[in-house]
């Protein structure tokens, strides 16, 4: 049975994945990466959300059925996530009917356990949303983040108590029993859940493409109640991690527009069922382009594989994690990737790779590699072990781009190191020091290596592989245009 559960969204697929995706999906990679290097049994769960008015409507648009349309989409997404070197457990989508029987027995155990029942119902629907908005939540008679005019909808739902959750929600999350990192996102849904909750409508009429309700044939289930059991039908469906139960998923990594659904709907169907809550939401901000919002229309989606062709997968994954910090919300562009590309990645950790073993070549040092791969050299073995603890500690608090910003501290010391001794003079007379220096160099970039492998996993192998042959092969060459 895996050890860690770790989990992104399920992707509503009514587009193509694009880099706020990406940023997702590589986040929760390193930290799978992160913990199997430390001997850990890790389940990495990511997949697609295929239901909802909206995806009908989109495959409408293009003359498909809606499992045409999401088939093909939940394949775009595979595409991405292979071309972004993603090493998932499992890849779950909301169609496959596995889950679609394991939603409905959920759901109809909720009714059973007396937190379901149907009422008449009329509220301002966001069809883009696939939510109902409170008038408190409009933003000048606008749904905030569509920037559309919600419909006035009536109908017959099921509704989910929420309501009866609400002190014991506050209670678990202000004693971190439910974590919800950053603190300011836990302040928030503290804040908000204060104010007082109102019970959830998770049925919904006339829906041809989703999960038929338990009993009734004429409502189906909200997307967004099938979208969350994903978690726990995974733990149903997939042997490895045992059942919920026994293994609530440590990690939840979302965007801070679902903080709401994860930290307060999710977590109150799991007490509805006395079932244990995951132990963390980590929650990261929003992406703009060049300074403005993504957007279709604006023309400024950024496609992640479009960003693999023409820069490398390591590039991709090395710009989006250090580009700002996990939590905030941060600006990204395809000049940043450049310019990462350029500095940081070809001009300081390329070029100290490159120098090192072209001097080993020069020099007729590459007979001692094996050595230095064996050496107990006390100095350099303590800052490893220094070193591998403080960046393990940075991802484990989610502080990934300082963990970056702490290995290129390293890499920028070997260059500067290179400078000051000038191994070139002392290969003129001190063969002795210019073996201790290389040598040093040497164990510098095995430690490199390493600590890069969770961010740059086929950069860390074509290092290693470059350190065992002595034979330099450009890891970030010049690209043109």
């Amino acid at each position: 049975m895996a050890n860690r559960y770790i989990t992104t969204p399920v992707y509503y697929v009514n587009a193509r994945p694009h880099i706020g995706h990406a940023y997702t999906t590589v986040m929760a990679d390193i930290l799978a990466r992160y913990f199997k290097a430390k001997g850990e049994d890790v389940f990495f769960l990511t997949g697609t959300d295929e239901h909802g008015a909206k995806n009908a409507q989109a495959a409408e648009r293009v003359k498909k059925t809606p499992k045409q349309y999401v088939n093909e989409l939940a394949s775009e997404f595979r595409i991405a996530w292979q071309g972004l070197n993603i090493d998932y457990s499992q890849f779950i989508r909301t169609s496959d009917p596995k889950h679609e029987k394991v939603v409905v027995d959920f759901v109809q155990k909720l009714k059973n356990a007396g937190f379901v029942d149907k009422r008449r119902y009329s509220g301002l629907y966001c069809i883009a949303c696939e939510r109902y908005l409170t008038p408190k939540e409009l933003e000048s008679g606008l749904c905030p983040d569509h920037k559309t005019k919600p419909v006035l909808q009536t109908e017959e739902n099921y509704f989910f108590a929420l309501s009866r959750f609400q002190e014991k929600l506050i209670r678990t999350i202000e004693r971190d029993e439910l974590l919800i990192t950053p603190a300011t996102r836990r302040n928030e849904v503290l804040g908000k859940l204060r104010t007082g909750l109102e019970d959830v409508s998770i049925s919904r009429a006339n829906v041809v493409w989703g999960i038929p309700f338990p009993n009734d044939p004429n409502q189906t289930i909200y997307v967004w109640v099938d979208a969350l059991i994903n978690y726990y039908s995974a733990t149903e469906m997939y042997d490895s991690l045992g059942g919920w139960a026994e293994h609530p998923a440590d990690i939840h990594l979302i965007g801070k527009d679902i903080l709401w659904f994860h930290a307060v709907i999710w977590p109150a169907m799991l007490l509805a069922l006395k079932l244990p809550l995951p132990k963390t939401i980590a929650t990261h901000g929003f992406f703009t382009i060049g300074g403005e919002k993504m957007s279709k229309t604006r023309g400024n989606v950024l496609d992640p594989l479009e960003l693999v062709e023409k820069y490398g997968v390591d590039t991709i994954r090395y710009a989006l994690v250090s580009a700002f910090p996990f939590g905030t919300d941060g600006d990204f562009s395809e000049e940043i990737i450049k310019q990462k590309y350029e500095s940081e990645l070809a001009n300081e950790l390329g070029n100290l790779l490159q120098r090192v073993l072209i001097m080993m070549k020069k020099y007729n040092l590459c007979s001692l590699a094996k050595k230095w791969q064996g050496a107990k050299r006390n100095k350099v073995s303590s800052r490893s072990r220094k070193e591998l603890l403080a960046v393990g500690e940075d991802i484990e608090k989610y502080r990934f781009d300082l963990a970056l910003s702490a290995i290129w501290d390293i890499v920028r010391q070997g260059n500067e190191a290179i400078e000051r001794a000038k191994p070139w003079e002392l290969a003129k007379n001190n063969k002795a020091k210019l073996e201790d220096v290389i040598g040093n160099e040497y164990e510098r970039l095995l430690l490199i290596a390493r600590l890069i492998k969770p961010f740059m996993p086929a950069t860390s192998s074509a290092m290693e592989e470059q350190l065992q042959s002595c034979v330099p092969e450009p890891l970030f060459p010049k690209i043109d245009g």
